[in-house]
């Protein structure tokens, strides 16, 4: 029954606050301590792999921009916009628009940031479209709902 009871400790939730959990976020803190820095950064590449492939099944109430994600890459890498643009070649005026959603992820610079950042570069592709058809969906919204197969078919 002991052992039983050691499982479901870890299933179960736990409130924050309580000693249980701090004692849980002080064993994860002393383990984070202990990776080194290269798997670090290979949990972080994951983590906001994870997060971009979460958005694009969200249900498009939240819009975030390709540049968004960028700048959390950088964030947790601690690199600099003018110096990634610099690696990257391209102007820091261009990078800082493409963060802003002032201009468009082209298909080299995805293969770029899915090179650097370990990814499928159709990811920062899809999160772009993603936002453009969710855009398109809601301003013509009311010419698209004429269009049906059956309409179509009983033509």
């Amino acid at each position: 029954m002991k052992n039983l009871r050691n499982t479901q400790i870890l299933t179960d939730r736990t409130k924050v606050g309580t000693d249980e959990f701090n004692e849980f976020q002080a064993i994860l803190l002393n383990k984070s301590k202990e990776r080194s820095k290269e798997r670090n950064n290979l949990i972080e590449l994951m983590a906001l792999k994870f997060k971009m492939e979460d958005y694009l099944r969200s249900d498009g109430k939240q819009s975030l921009l390709v540049g968004d994600f960028l700048k959390e890459y950088l964030a947790a890498f601690e690199i600099r916009q003018n110096k990634f643009a610099e690696y990257i070649g391209v102007r820091p005026s261009n990078l800082s628009k493409l963060i802003k959603g002032e201009r468009s992820l082209n298909h080299e610079l995805a293969l770029v940031f899915g090179k650097i950042f370990n990814n499928n570069p159709m990811l920062w592709l899809d999160i772009q479209d993603k936002n453009k058809l969710d855009e398109l969906s809601k301003s013509k919204r009311s010419e698209i709902k004429k269009y049906s197969l059956k309409d179509l078919i009983s033509q």
